[in-house]
C-alpha cells in the first residue's frame, strides 16, 4: 500500500514537472543585448514579418557610442518630415537613460543623444502629443511614483510636469486618452496588471475594479503603445514571458458591457516572438509601437539576441511563479 502511494506521488510529481516545464522551461538559453527594428505596412498584419526590414542594432550604436550596452523599448513621434524614436539607452553606468534617434525617411536612422537623465533608472519612454504639447510617461518605478514629463523644446528639454500616481512601484505605464475614456495600465513586481482612470490627463488617477488587478500572470505587463486597430477597437499589447522575460508580445482587446465593466480579451497570441533566423531578435521580442500616418502603419519594435555558444541557464523561480500566477489569473480574473 505504502509503495503504491509512493509510486503515485512520484508519478504525479513527474507529470506536474513535465507540464510546468512544457509551459515555462526550467532551462532557458542565455540572451544578450537588445536592438530596435522598424517597418511600414498598408494595414496592420496578423503576424509581423520583419525579414529584411531596417534594424538599428547594438553593434551599430556601439560604433557611435562605445559605452552603449543596449537599446530597447522604442516609441516614436513623427513631426513634419522627421521621425523620432525614443528608447531606453543603457550604458556602463548604473541605471538607464532615455535617448532619441531620428530619420528623414523613416528608414535610415541616426543616433542623436540622451534627452532624459535622472538619478534613478528610466525606461519605456511612452511619448505622445496631447493638446499641441509633447509628453512622456516613462517607467520611473525606482522613484516610487509615476511621473509625467513635458518637452519644452521637442525632442529635448523634458521636465517633470505632474505626478500621476504617487507612492507606488509600477512598471511600463501605458496611457490612452480620448474624449470618452482616459485610462492607464501598468504592472507591479508581482506580475499584476492594474488599470487607472481619470477624467483628464491631469485629473485624479484612481484604480479601477475596486483596486484589484485586471490581469495576473505571464501576460500581464504592457508591451507598447495602446492603439485603435482597423476595426476601431482599443488594442493593448502585453508581454508574454512563458519562455522567459521578453520572449513575445500578444494583443488584447478592451471590451465593456452594459454596466461599463471593462475586460481584456485575447485577440492575437504572439504578434511578436523570437525570430530564429534574425540574429538580433533570436532571443525574443517584447515591445511594439503601432501608429497610422499618411494612410500607412509605421511599426517599431525591439528584440534581444541569443548568446552564441552559451550554456543553457537553469531557473527554478520563473516556471513556478509563472504557473502559480497563471492559475490564479484563471480562477480569479
Amino acid at each position: 500500500m505504502k509503495k503504491g502511494i509512493v509510486i503515485f506521488c512520484f508519478t504525479l510529481a513527474a507529470i506536474v514537472i513535465i507540464i510546468i516545464n512544457n509551459r515555462t522551461p526550467f532551462f532557458l538559453p542565455a540572451t544578450g543585448a537588445w536592438s530596435i527594428g522598424c517597418s511600414t505596412y498598408d494595414s496592420i498584419p496578423t503576424k509581423l514579418n520583419i525579414e529584411g526590414n531596417p534594424i538599428f542594432s547594438i553593434e551599430r550604436l556601439t560604433n557611435m557610442e562605445d559605452s552603449a550596452l543596449f537599446l530597447a523599448d522604442p516609441f516614436f513621434i513623427i513631426q513634419g518630415d522627421t521621425t523620432y524614436i525614443f528608447f531606453e539607452y543603457q550604458t556602463n553606468k548604473v541605471g538607464a537613460d532615455i535617448a532619441v534617434m531620428k530619420s528623414a525617411d523613416a528608414v535610415n536612422f541616426k543616433y542623436d543623444r540622451v534627452v532624459l537623465d535622472e538619478h534613478f533608472h528610466l525606461s519605456y519612454p511612452s511619448v505622445f502629443k496631447h493638446h499641441n504639447s509633447y509628453y512622456m510617461l516613462p517607467e520611473t518605478g525606482e522613484a516610487g511614483n509615476v511621473l509625467l514629463y513635458k518637452s519644452y523644446n521637442f525632442p529635448y528639454d523634458w521636465r517633470v510636469c505632474d505626478t500621476l500616481i504617487k507612492n507606488v512601484v509600477l512598471y511600463d505605464p501605458s496611457i490612452y486618452l480620448s474624449d470618452s475614456l482616459n485610462f492607464l495600465i501598468a504592472s507591479d513586481p508581482q506580475w499584476n496588471l492594474y488599470m487607472y482612470e481619470a477624467d483628464s490627463l491631469f485629473g485624479k488617477w484612481s484604480k479601477r475594479k475596486n483596486g484589484s488587478p485586471i490581469r495576473s500572470g505571464t501576460e500581464a505587463r504592457p508591451a507598447g503603445r495602446i492603439f485603435v486597430n482597423q476595426d476601431e477597437q482599443i488594442t493593448i499589447p502585453l508581454q508574454n514571458r512563458t519562455k522567459g522575460y521578453g520572449y513575445g508580445v500578444s494583443f488584447y482587446q478592451l471590451n465593456s458591457d452594459k454596466e461599463n465593466n471593462l475586460e481584456l480579451n485575447l485577440t492575437k497570441k504572439f504578434f511578436l516572438k523570437a525570430k530564429e533566423n534574425i540574429d538580433e531578435f533570436s532571443g525574443g521580442m517584447h515591445h511594439v509601437d503601432i501608429q497610422k500616418y499618411k494612410g500607412k502603419y509605421f511599426i517599431v519594435y525591439d528584440g534581444t539576441c541569443l548568446v552564441k555558444d552559451a550554456d543553457m541557464e537553469f531557473n527554478l523561480k520563473l516556471p513556478l511563479k509563472a504557473s502559480y500566477t497563471d492559475i490564479k489569473n484563471y480562477f480569479y480574473q
